[in-house]
């Protein structure tokens, strides 16, 4: 199984810029997983224990609107990460993740991963720097549905507006201590 898995962490486009050697490491730290269709793979609000990329099958990305009712925003299909930001940041799950037929994917413990950081392994340094490339193509993505959308509707882009300008007075304090 563990020549099997190589090669299948060889198509997975998160690792195709390692070499073979890095990613029989990460194979040695991380386990596959299989879960049902329909189940409950990560939950919104709840501290994750590790990140995964899918190796067949689909998934639902729900999250809550401000009424509580769970909306699927995206699906992710073969060779997606989930669980990344949790994994980097340590903080609560930001949406739901829920099979969508039979699912098999590699997983990594959030433990795992940063003792391996921790101690400067090359390998686990280089998926961090990975993962981060993954965020950045996610943040262009959303950056250009933002303009997109701005452009359809203009009572949208008041909206926008005015909630980055209160957005930018958060984050300057210059701006706050001239309110008083």
């Amino acid at each position: 199984m563990a020549s099997e898995l190589r090669a299948i962490l060889a198509d997975i486009e998160l690792l195709q810029s390692l070499d073979d050697e890095a990613r029989s490491r990460i194979a040695e730290v991380g386990r596959v997983e299989h879960w049902q269709d329909g189940a409950v793979v990560l939950e919104e609000g709840a501290f994750g224990p590790r990140m995964m990329v899918i190796l067949q099958g689909r998934v639902a990305i729900l999250r809550r609107d401000s009424g509580g009712v769970q909306r699927v925003i995206t699906s992710l299909g073969e060779g997606d990460v989930l669980g990344e930001m949790s994994l980097l940041l340590d903080l609560p799950r930001t949406a739901s993740v829920h099979a969508v037929g039979a699912l098999q994917v590699f997983a990594i413990d959030r433990s795992a991963f940063w003792n391996l950081i921790e101690a400067d392994d090359p390998v686990f340094l280089r998926l961090g720097f990975e993962l981060s490339r993954v965020l950045a193509r996610r943040l262009m993505a959303l950056n250009q549905q933002v303009i997109e959308l701005l452009a359809e509707d203009e009572g949208l882009r008041r909206r926008f507006g005015d909630a980055r300008q209160e957005l930018f007075e958060l984050w300057d304090p210059a701006l706050d201590q001239g309110k008083g």
